[in-house]
């Protein structure tokens, strides 16, 4: 279970985390955008975030708007509520600066959260060009691992290699992995565990965003 306690907002928020700004009080703007920290500026007490975008659209956020700002790494989420003030230049590119808080939400997490997922991909037992592929389908998925569903029998300790579109800026491209659990067989084919290997530290930090991201829409939706 998730623990929240408040703490000390300088211990935690860093130049260059990622977030995710989510807006409910204004219909126009309502949604949730990428970003990120670009700046800090303590003696001002103000935060510099990136302007915020949507599938590749920059979304300026206008002055006096509220807005809740999540910002995590591996193992925490760090939130709190603030306000726009507006859309600035600074350092030559466009920042929006909001009141830098006192202190911030913390939720402390496993290294790997796991939502429920379904999407289609194909898998490999060798690395080759030619190598023959395998139709799969996901129940769940995390940054370090997922449960899939095929019509192939494998053993426990094989390798394949995986093709996955999570959505339209993020992939698996024959991804290392391992068969890590055999449940039992469902109408459907054979049920694994599959452990992700040898992940880039930049897929992992994409991973546990996209993740990250999930996990807040199916929070609001409940």
């Amino acid at each position: 279970m998730a623990y929240v306690e408040l703490i000390d907002a300088q211990k935690a928020l860093k130049i260059g985390i990622p977030a995710l700004v989510r807006i409910t009080m204004v219909k126009e703007l309502e949604g949730e955008y990428k970003s990120n920290v670009v700046d800090i500026d303590l003696e001002k007490r103000i935060l510099f975030l990136s302007i915020p975008s949507y599938k590749g659209r920059f979304i300026p956020i206008p002055k006096g708007v509220r807005m809740t700002v999540n910002l995590f790494d591996r193992s925490s989420i760090y939130e709190f509520d603030t306000i726009s003030l507006g859309v600035i230049k600074r350092d030559n590119i466009y920042v929006i600066p909001v009141p830098f808080p006192e202190t911030v939400r913390k939720t402390e997490r496993r290294k790997f959260v796991r939502i429920p997922l379904y999407l289609e991909g194909r898998f490999y037992l060798s690395d080759e060009p030619d190598a023959e592929s395998y139709a799969f389908t996901t129940r769940n998925i995390s940054a370090g691992g997922m449960m899939m569903v095929t019509k192939k029998y494998l053993k426990m300790g094989d390798i394949i290699y995986i093709d996955l579109k999570l959505d339209n800026e993020l992939s698996l491209n024959k991804q290392k992995s391992k068969i890590v659990r055999q449940d039992e067989q469902i109408e459907e084919g054979f049920m694994y565990g599959v452990q992700f290997l040898d992940v880039p530290p930049a897929l992992e930090k994409a991973l546990v965003r996209f993740i990250f991201q999930k996990e807040i829409k199916m929070k609001a939706v409940k």
